[in-house]
């Protein structure tokens, strides 16, 4: 049971530890995590070299115990020699990542491995050492990152996998040596200033589809455009004419040779707006929205904005995949907190339809309902994505069939069902004409109509 204590006693308790949690960000977190990254002792190792130690001393000491003493010995021996392989490593790789750095700039995506440039030479000749480096966010601003080296010649190349959209201007990489079995380690951190910016994983979502604002079927008849309509219209037979085009229903009737041709008609311009909203879980639902800008689906002359972030684009790609990356850094009280005003605004500046991106998390759906922004001229489609639409799953009818669930039940999986979807879309009806669910793994989706706005 979680203890939830009163507000007062949490304010008190909060002025209390503002100026020392003030005085170990500034003064005192940088010299401890050195002091700790420098001791070379696992816990592990530590547990073995007080067994050694142990047995050493007093039952091959002081209860002349030969055969603990030559095993503690031996034991000391084989840490001892860890421990100077991995001492002899960290000195040398640590000279060599003062030298080492990202060439330019890094444009990375969320979740998958990729090269980033920075090459670090490995210290072949000493056995039993390991090195590895991750990303870490040290307080700075800075993104994590999994990384995962791989081997060319002499070198280890870099391949990182951030976990979270964002422009950051310094990456701090926590290189640790140890030994083979885990007895001994040493870490330290260093920092480097690069420009950084992590953008969604776009998966199979370039097969998306268009949202109904920019459907074809809308060309609009003018007399005075160039002929390049549907072939709706028709007049005589000329030579050089295609005989495919020939009307020969009308041939065999009046004897006259027609052919189809194409009706005069221009495009009707949409204007097109779209807002992302931001969760825990909204990565592929940002991946949607990269693709939509990347693929130009809200038409010529779109706007795009997002949560976090005041700025809007439009009509610039750039921006906006500013706005989406920078949006992965938003605070969870500002999910949808602009979503009303930008949607009146936009309404009134004469946009046809909006693209309304919504994680599918039931949070996300909550604070869109929250908003009273339902617009009667401005079409609004919802579009939802996740890394795989999951079948719906029956109620568990007995005790067997839910122990079963809870055992095998997958962690971490990024999918969600559409049954799911469609219970929190009812909150939106009021607001949204359509929804589409899209697949990332493999690019599928589902369309669904919300009914009537009113």
């Amino acid at each position: 049971m979680t203890v939830r204590w009163p507000a007062a006693i949490r304010r008190v308790i909060g002025r209390m530890g503002a100026p020392i949690a003030s005085l170990w960000r500034r003064f005192l977190r940088v010299p401890v995590l050195a002091l700790i990254g420098v001791f070379p002792f696992t816990r592990t190792g530590l547990a073995f070299l007080l067994l050694f130690a142990t047995a050493m001393w007093v039952y091959g000491v002081l209860s002349r115990d030969l055969v603990l003493l030559v095993a503690g010995l031996g034991g000391a021996l084989v840490l001892l020699a860890l421990l100077l392989c991995t001492i002899l490593t960290a000195a040398i790789i640590w000279l060599r990542t003062r030298k080492a750095f990202t060439p330019g700039e890094l444009d990375l995506d969320t979740g998958i491995p990729q090269p980033t440039g920075y090459r670090l030479r490995r210290a072949r000749w000493i056995p039993f050492a390991v090195v590895d480096w991750q990303w870490v966010n040290d307080g700075g601003g800075e993104t994590a990152a999994r990384v995962e080296l791989e081997r060319d010649g002499a070198n280890l190349v870099e391949m990182a996998s951030p976990a979270r959209r964002c422009i950051v201007q310094r990456v701090v990489r926590r290189f640790a040596v140890r030994d083979l079995f885990g007895l001994t380690e040493i870490s330290w951190r260093r920092k480097e200033d690069v420009t950084l910016r992590v953008l969604p994983y776009r998966g199979m979502l370039s097969q998306m589809p268009p949202p109904s604002g920019m459907a074809e079927g809308d060309d609009l008849s003018d007399p005075y455009a160039e002929p390049k309509g549907d072939r709706v219209e028709m007049r005589q037979y000329a030579p050089g004419d295609p005989l495919r085009m020939v009307l020969w229903k009308v041939y065999a009737r009046s004897g006259k040779m027609m052919v189809r041709t194409p009706e005069r008609s221009v495009a009707e311009r949409k204007r097109g707006c779209a807002y992302l909203v931001t969760s825990p879980q909204d990565d592929a639902t940002a991946a949607a929205a990269r693709v939509a800008i990347e693929r130009r689906l809200l038409g010529d002359d779109w706007c795009f904005a997002a949560d976090g972030v005041e700025r809007e684009a439009n009509d610039d790609r750039d921006a906006a995949f500013e706005i989406i990356a920078r949006s992965g850094e938003a605070k969870p009280e500002e999910q949808a907190a602009r979503l009303a005003s930008f949607l009146t605004r936009r309404e009134s500046e004469g946009y046809q339809f909006c693209l309304l991106f919504i994680p599918p998390d039931a949070p996300a759906w909550e604070a869109v309902a929250a908003q009273s922004a339902a617009t009667l001229a401005m079409r609004v489609q919802v579009l939802t994505a996740a890394g795989e639409i999951l079948p719906d799953q029956a109620p568990p009818s007995g005790v067997g069939e839910i122990m079963g669930r809870w055992l095998i039940k997958p962690r971490g999986r990024d999918g969600v069902s559409l049954s799911e979807i469609r219970s929190r879309a009812g909150s939106v009806k009021g607001l949204a004409n359509e929804m589409i669910v899209v697949e990332r793994n493999s690019g599928r989706s589902v369309s669904d109509m919300l009914g009537d706005r009113g």
